[in-house]
């Protein structure tokens, strides 16, 4: 909403005009796109932030925080590498000792190709959890703030309580998919290693090379899981600080310090202050109506 129309909006409530559930909507809309926007602008400025005095906590946070994401993706990397390496010798491996127990070779590839679509599996459900705790967590806030203006007819609170129900049934699941696939890949470790001990006797020399190949690919496995998940966590982290740094660019967007901050991204940051100039100007419609619409703008 701009000056013109907030004060067209005045002049109408003079007569009678005055469209309380609109302006509700329109706020909480518009806070929403305001949130987004303010966490791509702290993204974007936060290593501009070092002078300004209230940011200094989120700033050095965000430094070790990127230390800290630096040295888990370098970890990646290098499980990524003996993963690809122990793969390359357990191909050798396998042309060794084709003629040899040949069987056995067919039933561990059968059952090791099941692990790797297992992990494949667990990789997908782990990935689904983060997202589905974000979501959560982006409803909660959007059920706070419909709670806060006071919604009249209850009806958006509601969907958010319906949402969250939903969501929560689908992280549930998720979790409970997660157990059982952490269970078969148990099952057919196993399993692998029973196949193992079969080819092992008919492979003279060749089980202490097997065994090593197939827990390398085995343990880089996991340690590539859990590194990503890691770096989950990490980017959840950086995001709230986003957030935070954004919020305070964005009401302070006057200072000479917060916009020599956004110089390189200053179209964000007028389009930030434009949104929360907008729900400002909906919240006092609003109030003017005996309404309670207050977007709180917390620090």
């Amino acid at each position: 909403m701009t000056r013109t129309r907030y004060t067209i909006a005045t002049f109408l409530q003079y007569f009678g005009v005055g469209r309380k559930v609109k302006r509700l909507t329109d706020a909480a809309f518009e806070s929403h796109l305001m949130q987004d926007g303010e966490e791509i602008l702290g993204a974007y400025c936060w290593k501009n932030i070092e002078n300004i005095e209230e940011l200094s906590m989120e700033y050095w946070n965000l430094r070790r925080l990127e230390r800290e994401q630096e040295a888990t993706m370098a970890k990646v990397r290098e499980a990524e590498e003996t993963l690809s390496e122990a793969q390359i010798e357990r191909s050798g491996f396998l042309d060794r000792t084709k003629d040899a127990g040949q069987g056995h070779l067919k039933d561990r590839e059968s059952v090791f190709s099941q692990i790797e679509e297992l992990n494949l599996e667990r990789d997908h459900l782990m990935t689904s959890a983060m997202q589905t705790k974000r979501k959560h967590s982006a409803l909660k806030v959007k059920a706070q703030v419909l709670k806060d203006e006071g919604n009249d007819d209850e009806s958006g609170i509601q969907k958010c309580r319906e949402e969250l129900a939903k969501i929560r049934a689908i992280f549930t699941s998720d979790k409970e998919k997660l157990s059982e696939v952490n269970s078969k890949i148990s099952a057919l470790e196993k399993t692998l290693d029973a196949v193992q001990s079969k080819i092992n006797s008919e492979l003279q020399g060749s089980k202490g090379e097997a065994a090593a190949t197939f827990a390398k690919i085995s343990r880089s496995n996991r340690d590539i899981t859990t590194l990503k998940a890691k770096l989950g966590l990490i980017q959840d982290e950086q995001a709230t600080l986003f957030r935070d740094i954004g919020r305070f660019l964005n009401i302070n967007s006057t200072r000479s310090d917060c916009r020599t901050a956004c110089r390189a991204h200053r179209g964000i940051q007028e389009q930030t202050r434009l949104l929360y100039r907008s729900v400002e100007f909906n919240r006092k419609l609003v109030d003017k109506m005996g309404g309670n619409a207050a977007v709180h703008h917390d620090l």
